[in-house]
Parts: structure tokens; C-alpha cells; sequence
């Protein structure tokens, strides 16, 4: 399915005008860039484009990249800001295969039976893109993980991450929520948190474009990822 001419969005170009490492690549070819800050063992995974019709999640991500880099304070961490390169591209919520990313992960209620529009794929990592992401869990032992969304305006949490997703609630003003209200087989809040027993946010920007809540998803992401002992 690789194409050997890859349109590239200004959003995809803002992403790799980060220089970060090329972590893998999606299943068209395009590259998942992501980078470390700080040093220490067990960082956060900070994860934005799962899906590709959520842009502002991956603005989002560029701007906390952008402030990392100028000496934000911040817990070491893994940033990997657009994960679905492919759906970004064509501004599809799926994977180039028309899987959702987000029910593609090897948790235990991970099901074949799917609604429309979310093909789980044709097993448990099937994808690069999740694959990447259970390299980088493995690679890092990450000790907590914040998956950017939208457009719930809410801050989503799984396992031990109540008072985590408080404090970033309190920091931004949209409410933690320990659910969305319907269920949610094969998604990384599934599977880290409900399975494994680690602090997942998932935190959910509201509708809409990004410049009209920057400040507020900048206070989020700052808080999320501010030095804390233990998340």
C-alpha cells in the first residue's frame, strides 16, 4: 500500500519541521516522528493524531514540542505527536486500512464486532502505527501515558489516574471524566490502564479549530506533564 508520492499537509510539515527521530513508518510510508525529553527512566508517553480527523490534537502537541524546547519544565517524556500520518493526510479519522487505531490495541476486551467506523483492525497490532506505540511502552517502561483527542472537552482517565486528570482538569477547566459514556474495546486507555494498571489521560480538546482554545489545551498539556512524583 506504499505510495512513492506522498502528499504532505501543512500540519505534517509543521510535524517534521520538529527534527525529530524517525520512529517507524505508517502503513503508506509516511514517517511517525517522535522525540525524548529529559533524562530518567520510566517517562510519560505523550501521544497527539491518533485519529486523523483531530488535527488540533497534533497542533496541540507541536506547541508543547515547541515549548519543551525552549526549557518548559516538564517529567521526562516520549512525544510522539501525530501518530496517524495517513488519516492526517487525507483528514480521516482511520488508518490508510480503514482501521481506527484507538480499538487496535491488545487489550483484554478487544472484539472482532465493531460499529461502523470503528474496524478494529484484522487482529491486535495489526497496524504500524499501534505497534509503534507497544514498542515504545516495552522500550521505555512507561510509567504513565496522555493520549490528546477530541472534541469532548474533557479530561478521560484510566486506571490509577484520578488524581492526575483532577489536576489537569483544575489547570484547564474541563471536567475529568472516568467515562465517555460508551465502550471503548482495544484502546490504549484499555489496555495500559484497565489491563496493565497505568495512569492513562486521555485528554479531549474541545471542537472546533485549535487557536480557539490554545491557552486552555497548553495549561492541560503543561500540568499532564509537569515533574510529579508518582503521576
Amino acid at each position: 500500500m506504499r505510495s512513492s508520492v506522498l502528499e504532505e499537509t501543512p500540519l505534517l510539515t509543521a510535524v517534521r519541521a520538529l527534527c525529530f527521530e524517525e520512529l517507524a513508518r505508517s502503513t503508506l510510508g509516511r514517517p511517525i516522528w517522535g522525540a525524548t525529553f529529559g533524562a530518567g527512566a520510566a517517562p510519560l508517553l505523550v501521544i497527539g493524531g491518533v485519529h486523523g480527523d483531530e488535527p488540533s490534537s497534533v497542533e496541540a502537541c507541536v506547541a508543547l514540542a515547541h515549548r519543551l524546547a525552549a526549557g518548559a519544565p516538564a517529567a521526562p517524556l516520549v512525544l510522539v505527536p501525530a501518530l496517524n500520518p495517513d488519516g492526517l493526510a487525507r483528514g480521516t479519522k482511520n488508518a490508510a486500512r480503514d482501521v481506527d487505531l484507538n480499538r487496535n490495541f491488545p487489550s483484554q476486551n478487544w472484539q472482532a464486532a465493531h460499529a461502523p467506523g470503528y474496524f478494529p483492525g484484522a487482529a491486535p497490532l495489526s497496524e504500524p502505527e499501534t505497534r509503534l506505540v507497544a514498542a515504545l511502552v516495552a522500550r521505555h517502561v512507561v510509567r504513565g501515558v496522555v493520549a490528546v483527542h477530541a472534541p469532548f472537552a474533557c479530561v478521560n482517565y484510566d486506571g490509577p489516574a484520578a488524581a492526575w486528570a483532577e489536576a489537569v482538569a483544575a489547570a484547564c477547566g474541563w471536567p475529568a471524566r472516568a467515562d465517555l459514556g460508551y465502550p471503548t474495546p482495544g484502546s490504549l486507555g484499555s489496555w495500559l490502564g484497565v489491563d496493565r494498571g497505568l495512569p492513562v489521560l486521555t485528554l479531549e480538546l474541545p471542537p472546533g479549530a485549535h487557536a480557539a482554545f490554545g491557552r486552555k489545551a497548553a495549561a492541560a498539556l503543561d500540568e499532564a506533564v509537569r515533574p510529579r512524583e508518582p503521576v
